[in-house]
C-alpha cells in the first residue's frame, strides 16, 4: 500500500472556481494542485501518484473528455471525477460510460463533494494495491523456466499429468517434477491456489 498522501488534481480553466475548490478540498481533509488546461495537466501527470482527478468539461482547446480518453490509456489512471454545467447530462453519461465514476454540476454541495472524492480515493487505494499484487505475481511467474510454463499451462488448462507428458513428450516424473519446482517457486500449496493466482496475475493460458 501506498504511504504517499493522495492528492486531488483540479482540471479547470476558471482560476477562481479553482481555487474555490481547491479550499474546499482543503476543508474537506484532502491536498490538492491545481491546473488551468489539459496539456498543463498532461505535462505533470505521473500516474504512480496516488489520488483522484477533479475534471471540468468545457475546457479550450482539449475538452475534458479528450483529456480522460487520454488519461484512461494509463495502467494507473487516478479515478476521474467530472465537472459539468447545467443540462450536460448527456456529456456526463459519455463521461461515465469512458470511465469516470462520478459527476458533479457545478451547482454541488460540500456534502456532494466530499463523497465523490472519498470513493474516489477509496476505489484509487483499492486499485493501485490490486496493481501492487498483480506485478508482485507476475514477478514470481517470470521466475519459471519454458518447461515449467508449458507444465503449468497445461494444469490450468485442466490436463492430468499423464496427458500433460504425452502433450509435452516427457516422462510423468518429469512433469511431476517441475509441477513441484512450479508450486513452489509460486509459493501455492494447492491447485486451487494456483488458479487463483493465476486469475490474480491476469494470466493468459498459452494452448
Amino acid at each position: 500500500m501506498s504511504t504517499i498522501e493522495p492528492i486531488v488534481y483540479i482540471v479547470d480553466d476558471d482560476p477562481a472556481f479553482r481555487e474555490s475548490l481547491s479550499i474546499l478540498i482543503l476543508a474537506i481533509g484532502y491536498r490538492s494542485k491545481t491546473y488551468g488546461s489539459a496539456d498543463e495537466f498532461l505535462k505533470a501527470f505521473d500516474q504512480t501518484k496516488p489520488g483522484c482527478i477533479i475534471l471540468d468539461v468545457r475546457m479550450p482547446r482539449i475538452s475534458g473528455l479528450a483529456l480522460q480518453e487520454k488519461l484512461i490509456a494509463f495502467p494507473q489512471c487516478p479515478p476521474i471525477i467530472i465537472l459539468t454545467g447545467h443540462g450536460e447530462v448527456s456529456t456526463a453519461l459519455r463521461a461515465l460510460k469512458q470511465g469516470a465514476i462520478d459527476f458533479l454540476q457545478k451547482t454541488f454541495s460540500e456534502f456532494d463533494l466530499r463523497d465523490a472524492v472519498e470513493r474516489a480515493i477509496a476505489l484509487d487505494t483499492t486499485r493501485r494495491e490490486e496493481h501492487a499484487n498483480r506485478q508482485e505475481l507476475l514477478t514470481r511467474l517470470a521466475q519459471l523456466t519454458t518447461p515449467e510454463r508449458q507444465v503449468l499451462n497445461l494444469v490450468l488448462a485442466g490436463y492430468p499429468n499423464k496427458r500433460i507428458a504425452s502433450s509435452l513428450d516427457v516422462s510423468q516424473r518429469a512433469v511431476e517434477d517441475r509441477r513441484s519446482r512450479v508450486m513452489q517457486k509460486l509459493n501455492v500449496f494447492t491447485l486451487p491456489d494456483l488458479v487463483r493466482l493465476a486469475v490474480d496475475a491476469g494470466l493468459k493460458i498459452d494452448k
